[in-house]
């Protein structure tokens, strides 16, 4: 069932996020699943991520919302996944597991996102699409993600993301992804690794056809304590 269009209302609540600093990009391990590999970002990435940014099936659902012009531009947007910056998210690459030929990139892109709480996002080649990849992948990087040390906290968020039997003082710790209301590809991935759709926003569309046009954003929860990420530690 599709949430009502609400304005954004902010809370501060006390909770956990992973402690900071996250681990270096030099020291993370890989994340392996069936499939995947799941690993830091390289400078010799370069080629390959042109490529995946290049495709409009891969980009349309982005904040971006369009293919990269160059490899300067694609130069640009992997500097941030290099340490020193790299260090600040906890982002990876997402290959095969027998090849390391790159297939996509995800994780958590943002600490606090559009309704405070960190962000999950990920895309794949189109050619790696519907194959089930971005299901294995959320599961492998949420099993590393919910393994991080903690710290309690002070966060303002969203009060539609904090559960409603919660003290509005004391919130379970979440991580949300934020998806277009149309991008029904990644809702069918969210359902089936135990997200919440909690809320739907509008925003102005980057790339209007008439003036005025806005866009319908959807946010999903997980939930540090939720049976789905504890699932998600069993599956791996």
């Amino acid at each position: 069932m599709e949430p009502p269009v609400t304005e954004k209302n902010f809370v501060t609540v006390q909770s956990t996020l992973p402690s900071l600093p996250y681990p270096l990009v030099s020291d993370r391990r890989h994340i392996k699943s069936g499939r995947l590999l799941i690993r830091e970002h390289r400078a010799s990435d370069l080629e390959a991520l042109y490529e995946l940014r290049r495709q409009p099936e891969v980009m349309t659902y982005t904040h971006k919302g369009v293919v990269d012009l160059d490899r300067a531009e694609t130069q640009a947007w992997l500097v941030k996944k290099l340490a020193p910056q790299g260090n600040e998210n906890f982002d990876f690459v997402i290959a095969d597991a027998d090849t390391d030929v790159l297939v996509g990139t995800g994780g958590c892109h943002l600490r606090a996102g559009k309704v405070g709480w960190p962000e999950l996002g990920y895309m794949l080649r189109k050619e790696a699409q519907g194959k089930g990849y971005a299901t294995e992948f959320v599961n492998a990087f949420l099993k590393a993600y919910w393994a991080l040390p903690r710290m309690q906290t002070d966060v303002a968020v969203d009060v539609e993301t904090v559960d409603r039997h919660e003290n509005m003082g004391d919130a379970k710790e979440c991580i949300v992804a934020i998806t277009q209301a149309r991008n029904k590809a990644s809702h069918s991935v969210l359902r089936k690794t135990g997200w919440k759709l909690v809320k739907a926003f509008e925003e102005p569309d980057r790339f209007p056809k008439n003036d005025g046009d806005m866009v319908t954003l959807y946010v999903w929860t997980l939930t540090k304590s939720s049976k789905a990420a504890t699932d998600c530690a069993r599956k791996v």
